[in-house]
């Protein structure tokens, strides 16, 4: 059946605006999913921040546009389930999460922002989508994860019965859980952004946190230096009290004041402290930074009378954004050949998940269930992780499956594609 149309507007640049007819692909509980949402959740690179285990999409293999609009129905389902069970993570949890993302990508704000825009999408619009994926791992977490309960006893029955199966059970598993390569395509030319969004006029508010460094500090030291000063970015993403952290760390005369630097107009700062802080919003946390024997963190605490404004970025700018993109997608993708070519040299590499529940099963260990005999005692240890790990993935997908199906039967879905 074919899809309704609405009418949008795509706005592709600050002067101008285009309208386009986006189809109606399907309608869950009166809420719509438009065809631009599923072509958006095609992308290779969505699918990694997509990667629900939802049971829609076989192990392995790359989905079908049917599977897709299937899987999309499913994400649906749980974000308005997740609204009536009242799962909303604040902003600073959000924040915090993206700021993990960032570092273990190695990638600070600026040129994270940088690499979004490569991939066709602003930094605002991921971030509602990494909102939407912590609301569903939560609600998934309380309806599925902590409700399934494993005991030793399962365990090692399930290894009598399977004793000799084990190791391959696992690799099969494991196999399963590797993302799939997406269908061959042309390599897209990186977007490289037109417009920045910086904060222009008003005042803001301030807090500094300053490390000092040692007088002719060798790299050792400064690299020291700079791991206290990321530990404390990460303490306060997570929502560390600033001003509580610049009075326990900071070296300066205004840690006493929590580090708090007062109301200050962008006159006032150098032109260095300018540039950063106009493009920073409230509660935001931005460093660390080396600055003249200091490492420097700074905590934008309030804003009064800033406007929002997009300015041009000089065509040398984009220029020399567009090679530092380049750079890095070589160096990513010779990143991936290196990790595939280790893979396929040394399959057996991969170790077994860590379960929530070893510590606990490592306990009950200790108590003998006369399951086994001290033979099969022997070898069962040998293998014991994997043994918890292929029990609990099967657990968690019959339990996922089955209040995904739950849901279903409790919704109006109307599937017009």
């Amino acid at each position: 059946m074919g899809g309704l149309l609405v009418t949008c507007v795509l706005v592709a640049h600050p002067a101008s605006a285009k309208l386009y007819s986006d189809r109606i692909v399907a309608v869950v509980n009166g809420s719509v999913i438009l065809e631009s949402d599923l072509q958006r959740h095609k992308q290779p690179w969505m699918r990694s921040l997509a990667s629900f285990s939802l049971g829609v999409i076989p192990p392995g293999k790359w989905p079908t546009e049917k599977e897709l609009l299937d899987e999309l129905i499913i994400i649906r389902l749980l974000e308005q389930e997740a609204a009536k069970k009242g799962i909303n993570p604040n902003d600073k949890a959000v924040d915090a999460s993206i700021g993990l993302l960032q570092q273990r990508n190695k990638l600070p704000h600026d040129r994270f922002v940088l690499f979004l825009a490569a991939n066709g999408m602003n930094y605002s619009d991921f971030r509602e989508l990494w909102k939407r994926r912590i609301k569903i791992e939560g609600l998934v977490s309380n309806e599925v994860t902590k409700k399934v309960a494993l005991s030793e006893e399962d365990a090692q029955n399930y290894f009598k019965k399977n004793q000799g199966k084990i190791n391959e059970q696992y690799d099969k598993l494991m196999q399963s859980l590797a993302p799939p390569k997406p269908p061959e395509t042309p390599q897209a030319e990186p977007q490289i952004p037109t417009h920045q969004e910086v904060f222009v006029g008003g005042t803001v508010r301030l807090k500094l946190v300053t490390l000092k460094l040692p007088h002719g500090a060798s790299k050792k030291e400064v690299q020291q230096v700079m791991n206290k000063a990321k530990r404390i970015v990460e303490d306060a993403r997570n929502g560390a009290d600033f001003g509580e952290l610049a009075k326990k760390y900071s070296q300066d005369p205004l840690a006493s004041k929590g580090g708090d630097l007062g109301q200050m107009a962008y006159k006032d700062m150098s032109a260095d402290w300018q540039k950063l802080v106009e493009r920073m919003k409230k509660d935001q946390v931005a460093g660390p930074f080396p600055a003249k024997g200091t490492v420097v963190i700074f905590y934008l605490a309030d804003e009064k009378g800033r406007t929002l404004k997009k300015i041009p970025i000089p065509e040398k700018y984009r220029k020399e954004l567009k090679k530092q993109l380049d750079r890095e997608r070589a160096t990513r993708l010779a990143e991936e050949k290196q990790k595939a070519r280790s893979e396929k040299e040394n399959p057996e590499g991969a170790k077994a998940p860590q379960d929530p529940e070893s510590e606990d099963l490592d306990e009950n260990l200790k108590k003998p269930t006369g399951i086994l005999s001290p033979e099969e005692e022997k070898e069962y240890r040998k293998v014991r992780a994997k043994v918890i790990a292929i029990m609990k993935h099967d657990k968690i997908e019959a339990r996922t499956k089955e209040w995904i199906e739950e849901l279903k039967k409790n919704s109006i879905i109307d599937v017009k594609l």
